[in-house]
């Protein structure tokens, strides 16, 4: 039976829903974080910090020790390097090499709908698909999960002050999800007791466009004033040339814009429950 949680990536956009509902679940938290204040901050209660991050390989074991499973949610960002240390190619390979000489008996990935479905050759998604084999490989028994897209990015990288930003546009459909929703499909996910490794797509209620996202999300969020803005691809791209952080948010949309998801998850929504958060009431909460 999993009491004992490690979390790394706790304070991330992905990783602060998740434990949220861990720890709504029941689970006792252990969470390696470079700043023990912050983290404080966001989780008052019910979580012991290990400072460190994960390049950092005696702070990862400190925070296994009494680990019986560990969630890892981390993304490669957009400084990283393709011959650099990243998240998802150094740090993972960190933090599997440290599971080995732990108690842990359940490792729990976040990886991407996307990335999964990924053929290209941006380095990043291969990185990401890379990542997966890894902890396939590991040899221990693993649950990885494939999210579709979060809502939590208009809270994140797509809001920059009263503006839902967007570049290009698709005609493809992605079923948002919920941090929320999905935090607690991660907590039911840990209740199971059995050693076999799963693997989970996972898909809100309904599937939208970003277009049609960021419309029902602008119209109905509790922002007063929000909007709307689009950047052109071919704009976005000629502004890669000279803006660093477009440099990887440009391909990103691309593979995003492009993405092709069918529905996946009922098999996930039996085992783990269905979500409930549409995204117009995200929007409001």
């Amino acid at each position: 039976m999993i009491k004992r949680i490690a979390i790394i990536g706790a304070t991330g956009m992905a990783g602060r829903p998740v434990t949220n509902e861990l720890l709504k679940a029941g689970f006792e938290l252990t969470a390696l974080v470079r700043d023990v204040d912050k983290a404080k901050k966001m989780f008052p209660t019910g979580v012991d910090f290990i400072k460190g991050d994960i390049e950092n390989k005696d702070a990862i074991a400190g925070a296994l020790k009494n680990a019986d499973a560990v969630y890892i949610s981390i993304a490669i960002a957009a400084q990283d390097k393709q011959d650099g240390f990243s998240s998802e190619t150094g740090g993972l390979d960190n933090i599997l090499s440290a599971v080995k000489s732990s108690p842990v008996k359940r490792v729990a990935f976040l990886s991407s709908f996307v990335a999964r479905n990924y053929t290209g050759n941006w380095w990043v998604m291969n990185a990401k698909k890379h990542a997966v084999t890894k902890v396939r490989n590991c040899g221990i028994p693993y649950t990885i999960f494939y999210p579709s897209t979060l809502m939590e990015n208009f809270n994140n990288g797509m809001r920059d002050g009263k503006k839902i930003n967007t570049i290009g546009r698709s005609t493809e459909k992605a079923w948002w999800i919920a941090g929320e929703d999905f935090g607690r499909q991660v907590a039911n996910s840990f209740k199971i007791d059995d050693n076999l490794s799963k693997e989970y797509p996972v898909q809100g209620p309904e599937p939208l466009t970003t277009q049609e996202a960021a419309k029902i999300y602008v119209e109905n969020s509790s922002v007063k004033g929000l909007n709307m803005a689009n950047l052109p691809m071919g704009v976005a791209k000629f502004l890669a040339l000279f803006v660093k952080p477009l440099k990887f948010v440009v391909p990103f949309m691309e593979v995003v814009n492009n993405n092709k998801e069918t529905f996946e998850s009922q098999k996930t929504w039996d085992e783990l429950g269905k979500p409930e958060i549409t995204l117009s009431r995200y929007a409001k909460m």
